[in-house]
């Protein structure tokens, strides 16, 4: 756990790449060739050559968590603790989408000392996936350009400076937009208040 604390930051870029990348043949390709070990070259492979089941509706799936939707059975299957469901004659809609899915196995093992099973991911996705798990709370999309991102804290509502500038920017003109005329009656107001009282004060001396 504490190796997978310490990969974090990487882990957490490549998710938010992933969560926000094309999702056509063009997207894959960019997306592998930033991050060739986030899947198995293998699954990357099944992508490229258009096969199912394949990891191909991994973004999508990965979307609905994502934006606060339902996680089950999903997230157990690209976590890798479930496996996606058979096909079949009879089911769901949900089920047919699903069937597209692979299953990554996930491993756990038993630590003895905590007593408890550690979950341990079978690639950067399910690791990346996991530890968003833990801190659900951090997988945000951006109130400006609509990115989804990975907070650093509770507060945060963008997902770059920049954007966090920009609705400022856009806020400041908004209420100048609204209020800016009667402020600068306020203002002028007040100047004429000033300079009659500076004028009285002249003329008692």
């Amino acid at each position: 756990m504490r190796a997978l604390r310490r990969d974090r930051p990487k882990l957490f870029r490549a998710l938010a790449e992933f969560a926000n990348m094309r999702r056509d043949a063009q997207g894959w390709a960019q997306f592998r060739k930033r991050w060739p070990h986030f899947f198995p070259e293998s699954e990357y492979e099944r992508v490229e050559q258009g096969q199912k089941p394949s990891i191909a509706d991994y973004p999508y799936w990965l979307n609905q968590i994502w934006i606060g939707g339902a996680t089950e059975p999903h997230l157990r299957i690209l976590l890798g603790v479930d496996a996606a469901p058979e096909p079949a004659e009879e089911g769901t809609p949900e089920d047919a989408w699903l069937v597209g899915l692979v299953t990554i196995p996930a491993g756990f093992y038993a630590d003895w000392d905590e007593g408890v099973f550690r979950y341990e991911g079978a690639c950067d996705f399910q690791r990346a996936l996991y530890l968003l798990f833990l801190d659900s709370w951090r997988a945000r999309t951006c109130e400006k350009c609509g990115a989804k991102f990975i907070a650093r804290r509770a507060a945060q509502k963008f997902c770059t400076t920049d954007c966090s500038e920009a609705m400022q920017r856009e806020f400041r003109l908004r209420w100048w937009r609204e209020h800016g005329k009667a402020w600068r009656g306020e203002r002028r107001k007040a100047k004429l208040r000033k300079e009659g009282a500076k004028h009285v004060t002249r003329k008692t001396r």
